[in-house]
């Protein structure tokens, strides 16, 4: 059991509100994510690899440039109190604001050119506009949130997001096209930009308040776009080289077996976001930050290793039934690539970000980034597509140890007192034995696909039991 935290000031943020504004978070992600997943099933099965492949990198390129686009804004956004980024977001009109969507269209430009390389499967100039719809949407998103306009957003990204799932049902010929498809997107981006600038006018037209101005503001804001472009191309480099370099089939097969599963990054998200929004309310002290950090890691935890042991013990079940057994090459991929979930039970960087220590994530980002790069080759000679991969599960965790090194010493209290040991150790113990004793027993009665539903089945119960009762508490 984790140790009760302590009790708050007045004012300060209770593990409740905490933990209700993480699962509202996660909720106003959850259903893109959802779309994306359903419409990456459904093409893997519908489509030969050569089109899925040329799709997703699209996807990949564009994730890199959108992150690029935002320069990290969206994140900077949501570390400062509404009235410092209310006053950040009066500094951007007049020539800041032009400045920055002069940077978005450079940015679409070169994605534009990217396609064209690689083989698009759209028209260059839908491919620039849903690039320039896209950033504005990312930075509104964030101020609507610090504006806690949780719902609005919601609402929004659900409309989306049921948009995006009925536009690629009727990609498959001969009903529609590629480029029908990107039609529908920017339109379906156009009505969500429209909608976040009605969510946030009012808040905007509020004229902020006299506070003192962070004087860091810009190396911050520095250090968090550098972060968080290391960060993006860690995550995709490998996918962003291979996709200039393998043909389309084979470049599918490598995607689908090192997936992140989508739900623990938006986990990790949104609670990284709700810490940021309590970790500046007033009257609030280190140690209670401290105990916030564990409290919703003790919570993550409980989502974390549940479907990390249902990914790798039932992993054969899941390419066989969800895949149709198109990509069962790509399963030693995946089991390598899953490697580094345990990891998403922790926000390594929400303390450092809260005191400024832009510097020490950035390097750590740089230093994850190159020793990846450097065990790359050697891995790939020795074990081919899998090195690749591992080089990833290796740097991923020397720098969650980099952080939790530099928070410590931040802190100055020792390393294992910043996490929830206990929690996690029964967490893991009860998951994984649990699991492995339930993949045991299907696989004697059960055929494949009920292996995997049923497991899954029992997994996902789970998971929303806890989700539930997170965004009860809040």
């Amino acid at each position: 059991m984790t140790p009760p935290p302590v009790m708050p000031k007045p004012g300060a943020p209770t593990r409740s509100t905490l933990l209700g504004t993480s699962a509202f978070i996660f909720l106003i992600r959850f259903f893109p994510t959802l779309a994306s997943v359903v419409v990456l099933v459904w093409l893997s099965r519908s489509m030969a690899p050569a089109w899925y492949g040329s799709y997703q990198s699209f996807w990949v390129q564009w994730q890199v440039a959108h992150v690029v686009a935002c320069l990290g804004l969206p994140t900077l956004l949501l570390t400062y109190s509404p009235p410092q980024a209310q006053a950040l977001a009066h500094r951007l009109r007049n020539w800041r604001g032009a400045s920055l969507i002069g940077w978005w269209v450079l940015c679409a430009i070169a994605l534009v050119l990217a396609q064209a390389y690689t083989g698009s499967l759209f028209r260059g100039w839908q491919v620039g506009l849903f690039l320039l719809l896209n950033a504005p949407i990312a930075v509104l998103e964030a101020y609507a949130l610090l504006g806690r306009r949780f719902k609005s957003v919601a609402q929004l990204n659900g409309g989306y997001s049921l948009l995006f799932g009925l536009s690629h049902v009727l990609v498959l010929p001969p009903v529609s096209s590629s480029t029908q498809l990107m039609t529908m997107l920017i339109l379906g981006n156009g009505i969500r930009l429209l909608g976040l600038l009605q969510v946030v006018k009012p808040q905007f037209q509020r004229q902020p308040d006299t506070v003192a101005w962070p004087e860091r503001i810009p190396q911050l804001w520095a250090h968090t776009a550098l972060n968080e472009v290391v960060q993006i191309l860690f995550r995709w480099v490998d996918k962003l080289a291979l996709n200039f370099l393998l043909p389309a089939a084979l470049f599918a097969l490598y995607f689908n077996g090192t997936l992140d599963v989508p739900f623990l990054p938006l986990l990790l998200g949104a609670a990284g976001s709700a810490l940021l929004l309590h970790f500046h309310e007033p009257e609030i002290s280190d140690a209670e930050r401290v105990e916030l950090l564990k409290a919703t890691a003790a919570l993550l935890g409980r989502l974390v290793f549940p479907l990390f042991f249902l990914l790798v013990l039932f992993r054969r079940e899941l390419f066989g039934v969800v895949f149709a057994h198109r990509y069962d090459a790509a399963v030693p991929l995946f089991l390598l690539s899953s490697l580094v979930i345990p990891l998403r039970a922790y926000n390594f960087t929400a303390l450092l970000q809260h005191k400024g220590q832009g510097r020490i994530i950035t390097t750590g980002a740089v230093l994850d980034l190159l020793l990846a790069l450097l065990l790359m080759y050697p891995l790939f000679r020795g074990v081919g597509l899998g090195g690749v991969a591992l080089a990833f599960v290796i740097s991923t965790w020397g720098q969650a140890g980099y952080y939790l090194w530099h928070t410590a010493r931040l802190l100055g209290q020792p390393w294992y007192a910043l996490l929830p040991l206990r929690s996690w150790a029964v967490q893991v113990v009860g998951a994984g034995l649990g699991l492995l004793l339930l993949h045991e027993a299907l696989t004697r009665w059960l055929p494949e696909a009920g292996v995997l539903w049923a497991g899954a089945g029992v997994v996902g119960l789970w998971l929303a039991l806890q989700l539930w009762q997170a965004r009860r508490t809040g």
